[in-house]
C-alpha cells in the first residue's frame, strides 16, 4: 500500500503544481468569477480542498498516531469554517498548497509501511470517534482532491480554458 500511497501523494503534487501554474497564467477574474459552482468560483474550490486537506491531517496528528511529520508549522491555521475562504488570493492560498503537499509527500514517505495497513481513531467535530485502516483514509484525501479538481476542469471548459493538467500516465511511464 506504502508504494501505492507515494505515487498518489506524488500525483497530487505534480498535478497542483500544473493546475496553479495554468491558473497564475491567466486572467485573475477566471479565478474569482462566480462559476455557479458549490464554491462559487475556482478560489473557492482550491480553499475547499486546502482546508479539507488540513483538517485530515490535523485528524491524524490528534488521532492515535504518533508521526513528528505531523507536528510541522503547516498545519498551524485557523479553521474558516466550511465553505469559507482561508485565502483570498492566489498567492498565498500556492503557498499554503505547496507546503502541505510537500508535507503528505514526507508523511507518505517517512511513515512505516505497516502503519498504513493499520487502524487509526478519529473524532469528528461532535466528538464521535471512528476508526479507519489509515492507508484508505489517506486515499479518501488524494480521491477527494482529484474529484474537486474535476469540477475546476469543467469550469475551465466552460470558460474556453484549454486544460490537461491531471494525467497520472506521465508518473507511471517512468
Amino acid at each position: 500500500m506504502k508504494e501505492l500511497l507515494k505515487l498518489m501523494a506524488l500525483y497530487n503534487q505534480v498535478t497542483n503544481r500544473a493546475l496553479y501554474k495554468l491558473l497564475q497564467g491567466r486572467n485573475s477574474t477566471l479565478v474569482t468569477q462566480d462559476a455557479g459552482s458549490y464554491f462559487d468560483n475556482i478560489l473557492g474550490v482550491l480553499n475547499h480542498v486546502l482546508v479539507s486537506d488540513l483538517s485530515w491531517l490535523t485528524a491524524y496528528r490528534d488521532g492515535n498516531l504518533e508521526l513528528p511529520v505531523l507536528n510541522s508549522p503547516v498545519l498551524q491555521f485557523e479553521h474558516p469554517g466550511w465553505g469559507k475562504i482561508l485565502h483570498d488570493n492566489l498567492p498565498e492560498l500556492w503557498e499554503h498548497r505547496q507546503g502541505t503537499d510537500s508535507l503528505i509527500i514526507h508523511l507518505v514517505e517517512t511513515a512505516p509501511s505497516e502503519l498504513f495497513e493499520g487502524d487509526i481513531d478519529l473524532k469528528n467535530p461532535k466528538g464521535e470517534v471512528y476508526t479507519f485502516t489509515f492507508g484508505k483514509i489517506l486515499m479518501h484525501l488524494f480521491n477527494h482532491q482529484t474529484h474537486h479538481r474535476g469540477a475546476i476542469a469543467q469550469i475551465l471548459d466552460a470558460s474556453d480554458v484549454e486544460n490537461d493538467y491531471s494525467n497520472l500516465m506521465g508518473l507511471l511511464l517512468k
